[in-house]
This record gives structure tokens, sequence and C-alpha cells, in this order.
């Protein structure tokens, strides 16, 4: 195979996982995307420098697969233009097509070693190892886990509930395998009969947790008590008015002026989006501030309704007591800044959460221990820029009938295992408040949306998705939306959820899947090392 045919195969695969992707409908391409890949393994399998050629051309092919589906992240420059959001953007779709080429070289070095039986099943080994690390260190950009790609179609990912997200992606991952395996043995003039078994494989594999999810999905109704949430679009635009101090007051009076026209005795929860109440809130006086006084007292005739808000909140130390703590020399004090939320209502208690899943580049410098000397070079995107403090342990908001919320700001609701924990601790419904205005009207917002779907599968909880400006809905247990706001408008949605207090499968284990694909990725490279060391051991008997 010539370097042309090569650089087709690359294409082509960049091509089909960019258009299976979500919010484009064509996720059958998904199951196919890897084909090239698989093919361009075995065009360099014969080279001398194979590894080499395998790791251009598949970093070709990954680097078009994130460019055209999360272009977006470039646009946080929008308002901005400073260097840093500039080269965010630019290295964050540079250098995650990089980090995939990890399990695909280890897979094709293992294939060789092993052969191919073995290779094929390292595969899903390693690409699963590699999600389940990028969901949990300081470089974390698991937007693009592909068992993400299948969240427009709840209809056929109901055992997401056993599963979580890995549960797709080895799918997708078995499925491309057969389906060149099935190729390979068409193309290359394999007898009839092993084609016929590939072909019923195939067939097999890509039906049957399909017809299992339907019956899931048609058999499925909502389980628990019902509450009536009320959510507030605002529509602040985060570039020019969002942190803009002299527009605090206007923002507060919109946020009052349209929850006070929507709600009534009725309403359980009031919920703003991420950083609603953007002026700096100071957790040492959370109970003389203002602004908190002033919303509080605006609701002060609906004693049932709690509001769920995001802010931005600070916190002074006499000490450095955390990594990201910074020394104010006029003050001669350490401060933190967070993205926060919190639960107000008629009660004296003001229950804060701050959010900890951070943006590497935006709301966090990775491992700050080592790199807080590169903070200037952060995505700008209004408020404190560098690395936010964060929380241990997930923190739920319980009502004065002890129902629990999910305080999911932003970011957060890309992660299964981490929302399973706020479940373990009590929440009965998943509250997502965000901004997903920073990326204009492009696929980010509505990607963030869907990945939301993905969260109340899995936990079976419904879902409030409130964003400052993007898309509100709300999602069922079934992870179907409903209720959807448009694009850049004040709008206000409400509806009645109900609160599931069931764990599925999923909560209870977590991310089981990826865990066995570490062992399993464990022993491979100990049968490799065996191997070689049994290869060793003929060639000195023989010398």
């Amino acid at each position: 195979m010539n370097g042309r045919q090569k650089l087709l195969l690359s294409l082509s695969s960049g091509v089909l996982l960019s258009l299976g992707w979500t919010p484009l409908p064509f996720f059958p391409l998904l199951f196919i995307g890897f084909v090239p890949i698989l093919w361009l393994d075995d065009a360099c399998g014969n080279l001398k420098n194979s590894a080499r050629c395998f790791l251009r051309y598949s970093y070709l092919a990954l680097l078009i697969w994130n460019v055209l589906t999360t272009w977006w992240v470039g646009n946080t420059y929008q308002g901005t233009h400073d260097i840093g959001s500039v080269f965010g953007g630019v290295m964050a779709n540079m250098a995650n097509p990089l980090l995939m080429c990890i399990p695909l070289v280890a897979f094709h070095h293992t294939k060789k070693r092993l052969g191919h039986g073995w290779g094929y099943v390292s595969l899903p080994a390693y690409w699963i190892m590699f999600e389940f690390i990028h969901l949990r260190w300081d470089l974390t950009w698991p937007w693009l886990t592909l068992g993400n790609g299948l969240s427009k179609f709840p209809q056929v990912i109901q055992w997401y509930e056993y599963t979580g997200v890995f549960g797709g992606t080895l799918w997708i991952l078995a499925l491309n395998i057969l389906v060149y395996r099935l190729l390979y043995t068409f193309l290359w003039g394999r007898n009839f009969q092993f084609t016929r078994k590939n072909l019923l494989a195939v067939i097999f594999l890509a039906n049957v947790p399909v017809c299992i999810s339907l019956i899931q999905y048609f058999t499925y109704s909502e389980k628990g008590l019902t509450k009536n949430v009320v959510i507030i679009q605002p529509n602040i635009d985060p570039y020019n008015m969002k942190f803009d101090e002299s527009t605090l007051d206007a923002q507060l009076n919109i946020l009052l002026r349209l929850s006070g026209e929507n709600i009534d005795s009725s309403t359980d929860y009031l919920v703003w989006p991420e950083t609603a109440i953007p002026q700096g809130i100071l957790l040492n006086e959370l109970y003389a501030e203002p602004v908190i006084n002033k919303v509080k007292s605006a609701f002060s005739s609906f004693p049932e309704l709690e509001l769920i808000t995001g802010i931005n909140a600070y916190a002074r130390y006499a000490t450095d007591q955390t990594p990201t703590a910074r020394y104010e020399p006029d003050g001669k004090f350490y401060w933190d800044a967070f993205n926060s939320a919190i639960q107000l209502d008629t009660s004296d208690s003001i229950p804060v959460y701050h959010k900890s899943k951070l943006v590497p580049g935006v709301e966090k410098m990775p491992y700050p221990q080592l790199f807080k000397f590169l903070e200037p070079l952060a995505i700008n995107m209004g408020g404190v820029s560098g690395s936010l403090g964060e929380q241990k342990d997930r923190g739920v908001f319980f009502s004065h009938d002890k129902t629990g919320i999910a305080p999911l700001i932003c970011y957060e609701s890309i992660y299964g295992e981490y929302t399973c924990e706020y479940v373990k601790r009590g929440a009965g419904l998943l509250f997502v408040i965000t901004n997903d205005g920073w990326w204009a009207n492009s696929a980010g917002h509505k990607q963030h949306l869907d990945y939301a779907r993905l969260r109340a599968i899995e936990t079976r909880r419904d879902l409030a998705h409130c964003a400052n400006t993007g898309t509100s809905a709300f999602i069922n247990q079934r992870g179907d939306v409903y209720d959807a706001t448009d694009w850049w408008v004040q709008a206000v949605i409400k509806s009645d959820l109900y609160v599931n207090t069931d764990q599925t499968f999923y909560v209870r284990f977590g991310d089981y899947i990826g865990r066995a694909a570490i062992i399993l990725t464990l022993l491979l490279f100990v049968r490799i090392i065996i191997m070689r060391l049994s290869k060793r051991k003929n060639l000195l008997n023989e010398s």
C-alpha cells in the first residue's frame, strides 16, 4: 500500500468518526470509524519502522476527528483575544489526539508480538484503560470518550444503567474489529464459512444490544415522588456583560424579575445557572453578604422554595492552606477562588458546594504544585483566571423534606462515576448549572446537553439542565430531552420531576469495566514479558 492510500485511510477514519458524533444523527458511522485505522495497522505492519508509520497516520485520523468535533474549544478567545485563549484552544485539539495514539500504538506492538487474537483483545483493553485514566488525571479531557458519541440516541443505550459509557466504548470498538475482520476475510479470499461466521457475529453484536435497550426504553416508568422545578435562563452575554461590575445589579434584577413572574406556591425548586451571582462572595462572611440577603428577602414569601444558584466564591486564610491559594501582599493573607453553588431558602443554613472537576487550562493549571508559574497562559473566560480551589467530597443539597439535589457545575456532568458519588450521598435529582455561552452557537453546548442524557440513564435520575445561555432543558430518567430552550434567548421553563431514591447497578459499582481493562492490560504486559524472556532463554541455550 502506497502513501496516498494510507493517507486516504487516515482521512476516512477522521471523517467517519466526526460524522458519527453528536449532535449529528449518524451514530452508526462510529461502528466503522476505526476500520480504516485497523487497516492502517496491517498496512504498516510489515514495514521496518511499522510503529512510526502507524503512529503518523493514526495521529492524523485522530487529529481530524478532534478538530472537526471540538473545534469550538478555540472559540473561547472570542471577545478576549488573549494569547492564553488561542494557545489553550489549539493545544486541546493537538495534544488530545496524541494521547489517544498511546493505546493504538500499544495495540500495534501487542498484535505483532502476541498475534492477531490477543492483539484485537488488547485494543479495547488499552483504549478503555486510557479513557479511564483520562477521566481522572489533571489533564483530563474526556469529551471524546467513545461511549459519549451515542448520547443523542438514548433509545439504543438504556443498558448504560449497568455499564456506564465504557459499555458503549466496548461496543463500538468490538463492532469495528468484527467489521474489519469481515472485510479482511472478504477482500483477501478466506473461505466462505469463515466469512459467514464473521458476518453472523457482526449482525449479532450490532442488533442484540439495541433490542435489549429498546425493550428497556419502552417498558421503563419514571420512579419517585414529584417536585416542581423552574429553570431560569437569563441570557447574559458572558463576554461583554457577565463580569462587568457596572452590570451586576442589572443582572440580578433580571433573575429576580424572571423568577418572580414564574414561581408560585407550588414551586419546590428554582434553578439559576453557573455564576448567576457573579460578584465575589466572601465565604468567611457569607451570611452578611448584601446580595445573598437581598435574594433571600425576595423569596421570603415562599417558605417551601429552594433556590439553587451558581456564585463566584472566595475564601480567606491566615496561612497557605492549599496548593491553589494566592497571597495578597497588601492585606497579608492568602485566598482561594471557587466556582461554587449554594442553596438558599428561608432557613438560616446556606450549604455551599465548590466545583471540583475543573476545566484544564481554564479553571485549573494541571498539577499546580509543579506548574503554577504557567498560570498566566490559562484561558481567560471572565472572573478569576488560573487555578480555582476545589472540594474533596461531593456535596448534596438537602431540602426541608430531605430531598437530595446533586449540584453539578458545568464540566462536572461529563463524569459518570463522579456523578454517582452524589447519588450515593442521597441525591434524588440532578441539577446541572452551566454557562455554555463561551463557544457561540456551535456544537459545544449541544454536546454538553446530550452528555447529560447519559448521567440521567446511568443513575435513573431526572435532570434539570440550567444554562445562562445555550440550551436549558429537562431530561427524564430514560434520557429524553424535553422543553429545551432556544439559543441566546431569555427563557423560563418549568416541569414536575421525579425524585428517584433507587440505586442502579452502575451507581453501586461505577466504572468496573475500566478497572477490568486495567487488569487485562497488566496481564497482557506480563504475557509479553514472559514471551520475551522465553525467547531470550532459547537464544542463550542455542548459543
